[in-house]
């Protein structure tokens, strides 16, 4: 499973539980097809480990977790083979996704499981003409109504292929940009999710990772350079993941996150997994 990538992010995930587009971009690719392999699990040299149950027709069900004397477990809902609800289970919201008739998720939003409020929010999902994601409109319902959050836009290169994502909030300004790429990869969109709103959801959203599986592709190195109003700009964070690799399956990924304006918060994180 992954989320910063495969080991980071769910790990970030696990522990706050427990404790814009060119216009000509070319025309999507017809989705490459791979062997599918099923996860049995992933261990993360910290303790962490990540256990894949499955339904009868082999979508995910949940992901177990255990992380020393802690538990806990992700849990996955399908109609047919749409993601349409995930949710920690010591949560009391879920996440529910919407999709137009073409198939293409176009909303995600995160409610109490037993509603006793109107409070949510919500992430709204544009595409180009293309059929690619466009960008990315985050915004919160509460008592006073509904407002954007966030606007985060899509960029691509010549070849098609991501290269940023702008996200603006008020006069502030978060870049992420995608400096290298993994090799071809089989892998299950659901499993780069989280069940919670983390920081680099710009990136690791159900949109975007639906269309990085067509690719069969992730990203490998990943920046973030944050603006803050008419301050200059700087890297605040460089994410590195190095893909070991057999026959299109993920064997392990070598994570490593720096903050360059604190080099002593470096965090290096190995992930094996193993299949059925």
């Amino acid at each position: 499973m992954t989320k910063q990538f495969p080991a980071l992010l769910l790990l970030a995930s696990l522990l706050s539980v427990f404790t814009a587009c060119d216009k000509d971009d070319p025309i999507d690719e017809p989705e490459l097809n791979l062997p599918q392999y099923h996860l049995k699990s992933i261990e993360w040299n910290n303790g962490l480990k990540g256990a894949f149950v499955y339904n009868a027709d082999s979508s995910l069900q949940r992901i177990d977790y255990t992380y020393r004397n802690v538990a806990g477990s992700t849990e996955y809902g399908w109609q047919g083979n749409k993601l349409v609800e995930m949710y920690d289970d010591r949560s009391s919201y879920k996440n529910v996704f919407e999709y137009d008739a073409g198939g293409k998720v176009v909303r995600m939003i995160n409610r109490e499981k037993v509603p006793t409020s109107d409070r949510h929010y919500t992430f709204d999902f544009i595409y180009n003409s293309s059929g690619k994601l466009d960008s990315l409109r985050y915004s919160i319902t509460n008592e006073a109504g509904t407002s954007v959050k966030t606007l985060s836009r899509y960029y691509y290169n010549s070849a098609g292929e991501l290269e940023k994502v702008i996200t603006k909030q008020g006069n502030n300004e978060i870049t992420h940009t995608i400096d290298s790429w993994s090799p071809l990869v089989s892998f299950e969109p659901a499993n780069y999710l989280d069940p919670s709103l983390v920081e680099n959801y710009p990136v690791y959203n159900l949109a975007l990772v639906l269309q990085l599986h067509k690719i069969k592709k992730l990203p490998a190195k990943v920046t973030r350079i944050v603006q803050l109003g008419a301050d200059p700009s700087f890297v605040d964070k460089i994410e590195e993941h190095v893909y070991t690799v057999t026959d299109y399956r993920i064997e392990k990924v070598a994570s490593t996150t720096r903050y360059p304006q604190m080099p002593d918060y470096t965090v290096h994180l190995d992930a094996v997994y193993h299949y059925y």
